[in-house]
């Protein structure tokens, strides 16, 4: 039996790239005449048969199956949705369970052809991200493992800004006259903690003070960092708490806050606490947290120009792109809330 004709057979016979043929096949506008016609009559050459009932290109995303990364990433997703589809390809949601991680098994169907590109999200496990590298489709992650690059691979890194942020946030915890102040979370879950370590390492350190690490709860992500019950213990085994605490992202910050309610102890009275990522529910829950805006659409938009750009170009170097975030006061720091309160913000 002849061997089927594929779209990377059509595009290397021309010399273009699999996605211009896909999205020539697909009848797209972008693409001029001349060059579709040409695509065209190749197609029909290949005894390529399928070309005129052809279906969009697939960008797969590969997430963890659980649904708190989805939830969180849906607005990312939705910019990933819109850009894609005007580019003329679908965005398939591929879960990956936790016993294909540690057999590093990817998903039946991922190969290059059936798959135009690839979307990595909270995956961090490094031998499962190597066998994503292995399978030769063009990636992009959103975030990465900490202090780790894979030199064989070009890929790309879309991230938001973690180290100035969190630099900013304990700056201003310091500046209100702070000096013990701890750390929540797991330091090498993922990039974006490591950077936000760093740059709450950096606060304290050129304050004279140095990170305590009696102070701070820090270890590996299997323990149950969303666990209010977890929390308090955790809590209660620190020798003194601390006047305020940062917090590797907003899901562990209001734990924090709900623990600390659990134990009496009054926020942001008697102890400060900040996260990241402005997640919905850091506006309503009570206090309001103070933490780091970020955009998830226009994260998702900027994934698929990125992606796309890989796709027309494999090769080219690799790139790590960081997209603005700001910072957010709200009522569990004092300076929001006596804000809030018609009180001026350095008034002790």
């Amino acid at each position: 039996m002849a061997e089927r004709v594929t779209i990377q057979n059509i595009a290397d016979a021309l010399g273009l790239s699999r996605n211009t043929v896909s999205k020539a096949l697909n009848n797209h506008p972008q693409i001029p005449d001349a060059t579709r016609e040409k695509i065209l009559q190749k197609a029909a050459e290949l005894k390529y048969k399928n070309f005129s009932s052809m279906n969009m290109g697939n960008i797969a995303l590969l997430t963890r199956g659980d649904i708190n990364a989805i939830s969180f990433y849906s607005e990312t997703i939705k910019g990933m949705e819109t850009g894609l589809s005007a580019q003329g390809f679908n965005l398939i949601l591929m879960l990956v369970k936790p016993d294909d991680i540690r057999s590093n098994v990817l998903p039946s169907n991922i190969n290059p052809y059936n798959i135009d590109g690839i979307v990595c999200m909270e995956i961090f496990h490094e031998p499962y991200v190597k066998t994503i590298l292995g399978a030769g489709i063009p990636t992009v992650f959103i975030d990465f493992l900490p202090r780790t690059v894979f030199g064989s691979h070009n890929y790309d890194i879309i991230m938001v800004e973690n180290e100035y942020s969190a630099y900013t946030l304990t700056k201003t915890l310091i500046e209100e006259g702070h000096e013990n102040i701890g750390f929540i979370g797991d330091l090498y879950h993922c990039r974006s903690f490591y950077e936000r370590w760093l740059g709450f390492e950096r606060a304290m350190r050129e304050s004279g003070q140095g990170p305590d690490p009696a102070f701070s709860i820090t270890p590996d992500d299997t323990q149950p960092y969303l666990s209010v019950d977890w929390m308090a213990e955790r809590l209660k085994a620190l020798d003194k708490l601390p006047t305020a605490f940062v917090c590797a992202n907003d899901d562990i910050g209001i734990c924090a806050i709900r623990a600390l309610k659990e134990l009496k102890v009054q926020v942001p009275e008697q102890i400060e606490v900040t996260g990241f990522d402005d997640v919905p529910n850091a506006k309503i829950i009570d206090p309001p947290l103070t933490t780091v805006h970020t955009y998830p659409y226009e994260l998702g938009t900027r994934v698929v120009e990125t992606l796309l750009n890989r796709i027309e170009q494999p090769d080219r170097h690799k790139e790590i792109i960081y997209l603005e975030s700001s910072v957010v006061l709200r009522g569990s720091t004092r300076q929001a809330a006596e804000s809030a309160n018609g009180i001026s913000a350095h008034q002790s």
